[in-house]
Order: C-alpha cells, then structure tokens, then sequence
C-alpha cells in the first residue's frame, strides 16, 4: 500500500514504523531527486506532528543507514516549513549543471536563507562552496537580496564551525544552529499564541552581530491586555 494511503488507514501504525521503514513505503523505496519515493515521503513529512519529526532527527543523528542524509535534509527543510518559511528543497545529490544547496527558505518578511545541513562540525565545511551557492543562485535571479546562510547540524556543540566561520571572509553572511536547537524554536512558535513570535524567532536565524542561533529562548510577560513575548540569543 502506498505510504500516504497507509498513513491516512493507519496514522497509529505508522506512527510506530521506522524511518527507514517509511521511506521504503514510499514510491519504489528508492530516495532520489525527482522520484515518486521523494514526493511521497515529503508529503507524509508535512502532515506528521513535530514531536515526531523530533524523534526522526534523533534517529538520524544516532543510527546509520542508507539514505540517512537525505532523509535529515528534508526533515530539515520541513522544520523550515514549520516557522512559515517557504521551503524550496535542494537536491539530494549535485550534478555539473545544478546549484548544489540543499534548501531555499523565504520568510514571510522577505528574506531568503540558503539552507545548508551537516550530520556534524567534526570536519571542515568549505565554506567557499556553500558562499558560491548563494551567489550563484542570486547571479541566476532564482533567490533575491536579502539573503543570507544557515548551517544546520546535528550536534549541539557547533564551537569548531563557529570559529571556522568567525575567522572567514564569510562571517556576516551566515549563522549556524544545531538541529535540536531548531526543534526548540519551533516548539516556542507553536506554544505561542503571539502572533509577533514567529518572526521574531525567524529573525534569529539570519545574520546580526553573532553566527550562532543555537541558544535561543523565550520567557513571557504579561500585561493588562495581551501576552508580550521575549526572544533572547547569546554569543559564543
């Protein structure tokens, strides 16, 4: 049975399934750009509840298997999806013709981040090809100013790329966040009942004085009339 027809059936058994196990219920099973198995697996990725796309990052960062990197990229870019970016997913693999990002996310205020997600910091990010992404894309007229980078990876401790960053000719054009600190963000946006918190948390995600976005938190106040929210960041 089809995947998202098997989810609508048996939302709880699905819920009980592997990653993996999804993903081969997918089109043919076979993750690649452009495939059935990709639209489907997508699809069924904006229906499921962020807790449990939360327990998929997880399982990807703990677990080794085959196509794991593809499936953390679109768990990512439909953590975008979640604070109300419009997500344009990259490809899977690059080719020789193609812009090899591996997201566009346009916020609602107009600003485009290219999306860029790592497994890990362990090792050098050419920071040169993720910038020539970016310029490319714009030289293209397929993303417009203002733009900017986000590296997105799996550990919490981001300090190595950090420093990598702050002492690149990069440093005001891209931020990093780790995947579970993302998580932490949308989990903000979707207790909030303000309507400003999602733009202020997404405005974090964009290039100020600092390149980390990784420690984030909102505390609340309280008014007369309305609830005031807080958003407060810190450096390195």
């Amino acid at each position: 049975m089809p995947l998202l027809a098997f989810w609508e059936s048996n939302p709880d058994e699905v819920s009980q399934t592997s990653i993996e196990q999804i993903v081969a219920m997918a089109g043919d099973g076979n993750l690649r750009d452009g495939s059935l198995c990709s639209n489907e697996f997508r699809q069924y990725l904006t229906q499921a509840d962020t807790s449990k796309l939360a327990s998929y990052v997880e399982h990807c960062l703990t677990n080794s298997f085959a196509k794991g990197g593809q499936v953390l990229q679109d768990l990512v870019n439909e953590l975008g999806r979640r604070l109300d970016f419009k997500v344009t997913n990259g490809r899977y693999q690059g080719t020789v013709n193609a812009i090899g990002f591996d997201g566009i996310w346009l916020s609602p205020e107009g600003h485009t981040i290219v999306a860029e997600v790592k497994t890990t910091d362990a090792y050098r990010i050419p920071l040169d090809t993720i910038a020539s992404y970016r310029r490319r894309l714009l030289d293209n007229s397929e993303i417009t100013e203002p733009s900017s980078i986000l590296v997105l990876v799996g550990r919490q401790d981001t300090g190595e790329l950090e420093a990598q960053i702050r002492g690149s000719r990069h440093a005001w054009d891209i931020r990093v966040i780790s995947a579970d600190s993302l998580l932490k963000l949308i989990q903000l946006k979707e207790n909030s009942d303000d309507s400003e918190t999602g733009r202020k948390i997404r405005s974090l995600l964009t290039p100020m004085e600092f390149s980390r976005a990784a420690r984030t938190s909102l505390s609340a106040e309280h008014d007369n009339h309305r609830t005031q929210h807080v958003l407060a960041y810190s450096s390195f």
